[in-house]
């Protein structure tokens, strides 16, 4: 009689001997989302969208959008900088671990943080990141007269902020017992190209599960068993 059992283990029986084989769980995918496509289609597909680059009109069109994209995140930087200081009182009463390098020696240290502290640290940081963003768009379109950054960056830099920890706990409202990604630290989340992500989620893995890897050296028929065709390797 042989029976197979499918999960962390897999059981062979065979003539009462017992086989037990070890399997790795697969890589969660990621998940894709609608914004990993904006630049693509942007910059590779604007004619297609009927967005002439080189048109006047469309060139002053887009400096216009991206004033007003600048005016919002103006205004959804005060929003959250003005519900953090309200805060403030409440985030000073606990403190959390961080983890951060140090500029003069380049070694990463540990240090104990309020969560006021932590919060402001973070808005600093997507703050400056954002300015960075925004000159450099601004100095490519003024000095080298490129236009689609401007337009990706107009649509692009809103989003992200509302994308942020900071943003969804100091103007959504929400909190790391409903969502576990805004417990601190926060840690930034990975990002993967539309390719990568799309590519990633057509390995054939069955089960979500792959078999144990063979140590070097075993030879045909341990490969052969592994991926299991033990009569094959007979």
């Amino acid at each position: 009689t042989t029976g197979t059992t499918t999960g962390t283990t897999t059981g062979t029986t065979t003539g009462g001997t017992t086989t037990t084989k070890a399997v790795t769980k697969a890589p969660e995918t990621p998940a894709l989302k609608m914004k990993m496509f904006i630049a693509p289609v942007l910059l590779l597909g604007g004619k297609r969208l009927g967005i002439d680059y080189k048109d006047a009109q469309t060139i002053t069109n887009i400096r216009m959008c991206f004033v007003t994209s600048m005016t919002l995140l103006i205004g959804l930087f005060s929003i959250v900088y003005f519900r953090l200081q309200a805060a403030k009182k409440r985030l000073e009463e606990d403190k959390v671990r961080v983890k951060s390098k140090d500029l003069a020696t380049g070694e990463t240290k540990e240090e104990e943080v309020t969560l006021y502290e932590h919060d402001f640290r973070e808005l600093k940081k997507v703050l400056s990141s954002n300015l960075m963003g925004a000159a450099m768009v601004s100095l490519m379109h003024s000095y080298m007269k490129v236009v689609p950054p401007l337009l990706l960056q107009s649509i692009m830099m809103p989003l992200n902020l509302s994308e942020t920890q900071l943003f969804q706990v100091h103007v959504l409202g929400r909190t790391s017992a409903t969502h576990a990604n805004l417990k601190r630290p926060w840690e930034p989340e990975p990002v993967k190209s539309p390719f990568a992500a799309f590519t990633e989620g057509f390995n054939i893995v069955p089960h979500g599960e792959l078999p144990e890897p063979v140590a070097p050296g075993q030879g045909k028929k341990a490969q052969k068993r592994a991926s299991g065709n033990p009569k094959k390797a007979k």
